[in-house]
């Protein structure tokens, strides 16, 4: 008897645990929670939804900031609510994640978390080259026109043409370095000039981007315009000279729970003062990684941050394509196709020709220009900023966050084709 209570006594635990967590997990995805309490639901809904991201990168063999996207779609309310109307469901899609004040900054963290890390794997001297900053200015200023002019012609207000050509500036590092890694030729003098070139022109595109939130109220704000790139100025330039001394306390002794601790205040100080002269927080949280870049401790400062890039940066991108609104791009799928075009070609051409004027040939000029083309992860900060500010509206957002998703989906294999046949 008491063999067979030991064998029947733990199923039915187990049972009766399976019992509760399906009527939590139905509760929580269909019933009314508190939010303070549904907010954990929602960290480890987005934290299974990155494990799932991380599978699919696997065996899809595309960029995980892409799936992320993707999934993010997927859950988005405007998704759900179309695709239950399609299949006759009548029941009320469930809101899984609302969007609390938490998440939101789960969302933040993520993004200056992945800037910092960008900033990690940069060097200052190879970054600001005379040859890369030609590449990016090349970069942005064509974009940037063509952009504004596009939305112009089109019938959108100044504040959504200003935010369109500032997304369309902006360059994905992540897509392409990914690849290039992948394939070797990290080395390569083209993919220097790709890599040093797309981190200009991410810092350029955030200046244009404190630019554009300062004039979209009226074309005449110059006074507040001149201030931030003043700031801007003396934040870049003074703040990696200041950096120096942070830099020789770090390296002073061996690398310690505390100094790691000083690293992120210093990453998140950074962000903050960025932030405040309203030039953004990720320019700061890229300046930072850059000045921690030259440590002796890198590599223990990458691997011990590791743990929080894996936490926030999925939860940022997902977050990202949950605001898409579907119902949007389907009804602005020809404006979204047309402004793809021309973000690939304005970024081709423009980078083209700038490379083949600094001395490359024609093949690597062209790799130079495709592999700008992506715009990822700070087009679409752009175009959330712009959502959170109430410059742009949702379908505006959308048609932008499409435009960087379908330039990430199009620009991998035509760069991996051009690459493959290099020789």
């Amino acid at each position: 008897m008491k063999k067979l209570f030991d064998k029947v006594f733990p199923f039915l635990i187990i049972c009766l645990f399976l019992l509760l967590i399906l009527t939590v997990i139905r509760t929580s995805v269909f019933g009314q929670v508190e939010e303070d309490k549904h907010v954990y639901f929602e960290i480890v809904f987005l934290l299974l939804l990155a494990v799932l991201g991380e599978i699919a990168v696997t065996y899809l063999k595309q960029p995980s900031v892409m799936i992320l996207m993707v999934l993010g779609i997927l859950m988005s309310p405007s998704f759900l609510s179309l695709s239950f109307s399609h299949l006759g469901i009548s029941l009320t899609p469930p809101n899984i994640l609302r969007f609390d004040e938490v998440i939101h900054v789960f969302a933040q963290i993520g993004a200056i978390v992945l800037l910092f890390k960008v900033g990690l794997h940069s060097k200052i001297e190879t970054v600001f080259s005379r040859k890369n900053m030609f590449v990016a200015t090349a970069g942005v200023i064509l974009p940037f026109v063509a952009g504004y002019i596009y939305a112009s012609i089109t019938g959108g207000d100044f504040a959504y043409s200003m935010f369109l050509g500032a997304a369309l500036t902006a360059t994905s590092v992540g897509v392409t370095v990914a690849l290039l890694k992948e394939m070797n030729l990290l080395k390569e003098r083209f993919a220097q000039v790709i890599i040093g070139a797309a981190i200009i022109d991410d810092v350029l595109g955030l200046l244009v981007l404190s630019f554009v939130l300062n004039v979209s109220g009226g074309a005449d704000s110059f006074m507040p315009l001149l201030q931030t790139f003043a700031s801007a100025a003396v934040f870049l330039v003074g703040g990696i000279f200041a950096g120096n001394y942070f830099l020789n306390y770090l390296d002073r002794k061996e690398m310690s729970s505390r100094r790691l601790m000083a690293v992120l205040a210093f990453m998140l100080f950074y962000s903050y003062v960025a932030e405040f002269i309203q030039l953004s927080a990720i320019v700061g949280a890229f300046i930072s990684g850059l000045i921690i870049s030259r440590s002796r401790h890198i590599k223990q400062i990458e691997d011990s941050t590791y743990g929080l890039e894996i936490l926030f940066v999925p939860i940022f991108f997902i977050t990202l394509g949950m605001l898409v609104d579907v119902d949007s791009l389907y009804v602005y799928s020809l404006a979204i196709i047309v402004i793809t075009a021309i973000a690939v070609l304005s970024k081709v051409i423009a980078c083209s020709l700038a490379a083949y004027a600094s001395k490359l040939n024609s093949k690597e000029s062209l790799l130079v220009g495709v592999g700008m083309a992506p715009r990822g992860e700070v087009a679409l900060i752009i175009a959330a900023i712009g959502l959170t500010k109430g410059v742009l509206d949702v379908s505006q957002y959308s048609i932008i966050s499409a435009m960087a998703l379908l330039t990430t989906f199009l620009v991998p294999p035509i760069l991996g084709y051009l690459l493959k046949n290099k020789k």
